[in-house]
């Protein structure tokens, strides 16, 4: 009843929060039955952009009980406040920033999304008095963050946080606070500057108290929730004058170090992430931004300034965009490119003289060395262009050497067809849908010919410059781990695409027979096996052989882990590559909750040799009757059948599969068991 009447008060408040003046407010008020504590905690964050003090709250309720009818003179009193006024300043300030962000300078963190829902996540940011710049801007801008206070001392209490009501959790560690309880005799302003500073030793006492802050942290919150530790913003390099030795034994070098540190220490917990702001800084610059300048060096605050709002709206977009990344929310898998006027300047079979470094540097070097970093993560990249093939490739190599090889494409289509006809063939070949795929191309009649085939399709024109911006910092191109299979993606879809060019027309089965498949399992209970971030990543990116087109956060997969479920993981082999971990079924009790096969080896009976594993698991542990999920996504299609085809039966009034006995397994692949 308490959510209902909570979730019923912040639908009103958005809506009143949204009128100018209070002559909209009384009627507002006229039409919703609500108590005076509730109207008071409302009108606060109306006009004020916090929740009421204690002391605020018991004045105005003592005046409303005194006046029933007097609400209209306490909201007259709160807008004309010195507070008030200066909230709306605050809101103008935002707007301005924001304008001049769009017209001026584009954000820092771009988005490739193809819908436009744009929900703020709902932020618990616990710190000190340093955090309330960041909350002010949040509150002015309509961002739901809560803030409680919290130091960086050994036995400052961490709030209790209810974890569904908030996504994510923001952490400012005070550099202030940490440093005193580092330095002798508690100088943690100061110490620097003195000359018996012993910068070793520092560094590790700093080092032992920001791990203790984390573990007391760490252990108090849930971990179903994300956690943001906000970097520490590192003081300018030239603290000992412009020739003096700055990059060691300073200041400077030893927060850098704890940076270092954290990031290091919170790359090994789940839940727990570092979150860079320093790069903030340098992007929207920090001149009237970062108090370092005007105070002492360890405060480490960001003041209220059109570049402090800035950063901290930067802080708060990358927080949403970690979330994006985190849920896996309508990532890029492929990127197919064009060539003339794109992967290089201008049109190589009209030059006279083909000049590398005339036409690579600036623009195109950006553009190439950010698709070679999606490469990196994972992405796969092809090639669509209108020319001559022969011609082409030999220019390729000669504009681009050994810097960009035709070898990082897993498909390249360079002929005079429609480029929807390429890349129809490039998806089929990759087995990609094409909401998962970003094509690239300087001709906006080629985007609207494609785009006609392809509504899906993601596409990126215009201007060339700001390409390699928004395939680097895009959440839609991040992922959370780089695995093994990731990162070598590209070999794997050539392997396919070979073994696919080798099936011969007729006698599939000695083909089978030729391609020596191995399958080899692993089983997997928590979140300390190798494999444990490849099964998450397969979990989350697979759509078309996905049984129930589930996607799970990191701790709903392990509070399913910690409830009895395993995954069975298996992993492929054959003559043209090690595919890595392509298939799970998440078993648990007789139930096979899920199935997913990768795209790469749809076709060699992988999934009933993974089925026929999972049931002899399902049988050693007693169970004679097996319970399989089917849920249709749209996308899916490729196992409808999944459950028929080996035996299984629907059972309506329980809406699952049943059966009872195993399928054979092929006899073309190997099995190696547990």
């Amino acid at each position: 009843m308490m959510g209902k009447m909570k979730t019923h008060l912040q639908n009103w408040l958005t809506r009143w929060r949204s009128q100018s003046g209070v002559g909209g407010d009384a009627a507002a008020l006229a039409s919703w039955t609500m108590d005076d504590a509730g109207f008071i905690d409302a009108a606060y964050q109306k006009y004020l952009g916090r929740a009421p003090d204690i002391s605020g709250k018991a004045y105005y309720l003592q005046r409303l009980q005194q006046q029933p009818h007097g609400r209209l003179s306490v909201l007259k009193e709160l807008q004309n406040s010195s507070e008030a006024i200066e909230f709306v300043e605050r809101q103008q300030r935002i707007v301005l920033v924001t304008e001049f962000e769009k017209r001026e300078q584009h954000p820092f963190l771009p988005s490739l999304a193809s819908d436009t829902n744009s929900d703020k996540p709902r932020i618990a940011l616990l710190g000190t008095c340093l955090a309330e710049s960041l909350l002010q801007t949040a509150s002015v801008a309509a961002w739901p963050v809560h803030h409680y206070l919290m130091d960086s001392g050994p036995h400052d209490p961490v709030p209790m946080l209810p974890a569904t009501e908030y996504d994510a959790v923001l952490v400012q560690t005070t550099l202030r606070s940490l440093l005193t309880l580092t330095t002798d005799k508690g100088n943690g302003d100061l110490f620097h500057v003195r000359s018996d500073a012993d910068w070793s030793i520092l560094q590790e006492r700093a080092k032992h108290q920001l791990n203790t802050v984390l573990e007391r942290v760490l252990s108090e919150l849930s971990e179903t929730m994300p956690v943001f530790f906000i970097a520490f913003l590192e003081p300018a390099p030239q603290i000992n004058g412009i020739l003096g030795r700055n990059r060691q034994n300073t200041l400077y070098a030893l927060v850098r170090g704890l940076n270092d540190y954290l990031e290091d220490r919170l790359a090994g917990v789940q839940h727990a992430h570092y979150l860079e702001v320093n790069d903030l800084r340098q992007y929207y610059g920090d001149a009237t931004a970062y108090d370092g300048y005007v105070s002492h060096f360890t405060h480490g605050g960001v003041l209220s300034s059109r570049q402090g709002h800035l950063i901290h709206l930067g802080i708060l977009e990358r927080v949403q965009a970690a979330l994006r990344v985190l849920r896996s929310t309508q990532p890029i898998k492929l990127i197919i490119t064009d060539l003339d006027c794109t992967l290089w300047k201008g049109v190589l079979a009209e030059a006279d003289e083909i000049i590398p470094l005339e036409v690579t540097e600036g623009w195109p070097l950006g553009y190439v060395e950010a698709l070679l970093a999606c490469k990196q993560r994972g992405i796969l990249l092809a090639i669509c262009s209108k020319n001559e093939a022969s011609a082409t490739r030999h220019n390729f190599k000669k504009v681009w050497g050994n810097r960009l090889q035709l070898d990082d494409f897993c498909s390249i289509q360079i002929n005079w067809q429609p480029k929807s006809a390429n890349i129809a063939r490039i998806l089929a070949e990759t087995n990609i849908l094409p909401e998962h795929t970003l094509f690239i191309d300087d001709n906006p009649q080629e985007i609207s010919e494609v785009t006609r085939a392809y509504s899906q399709i993601r596409t990126l024109s215009g201007n060339p410059e700001r390409w390699r911006h928004l395939l680097l910092y895009a959440p839609e191109t991040q992922v959370l781990r780089v695995t093994e299979e990731s990162a070598h993606r590209t070999e794997l879809i050539q392997a396919k695409m070979a073994r696919d060019q080798a099936a011969p027309v007729q006698d599939r089965e000695a083909w089978l027979q030729d391609l020596g498949l191995t399958l080899r399992f692993d089983r997997i209970a928590d979140a300390r096996h190798s494999r444990y971030a490849r099964a998450l990543e397969l979990l989350n990116k697979t759509n078309q052989f996905n049984t129930t087109g589930q996607r799970w956060s990191d701790a709903g997969i392990q509070a399913w882990l910690n409830s009895g479920g395993w995954l069975l993981a298996a992993s492929v082999e054959d003559r043209f590559a090690n595919h890595g971990l392509i298939a799970l079924a998440l078993l648990r009790d007789n139930e096979i909750v899920q199935v997913v096969l990768s795209c790469r080896v749809f076709g060699l009976g992988i999934e009933t040799a993974l089925l026929a594993e999972a049931i002899g698991h399902l049988q050693a542990a007693g169970h004679t009757d097996y319970v399989g999920h089917f849920t249709a996504t749209g996308r899916n299609d490729a196992c409808r059948d999944f459950w028929p085809a080996h035996g299984f039966t629907m059972d309506a009034n329980a809406c699952m599969w049943r059966g009872s006995l195993p399928p054979y397994c092929p006899e073309w692949i190997h099995m190696e068991g547990l």
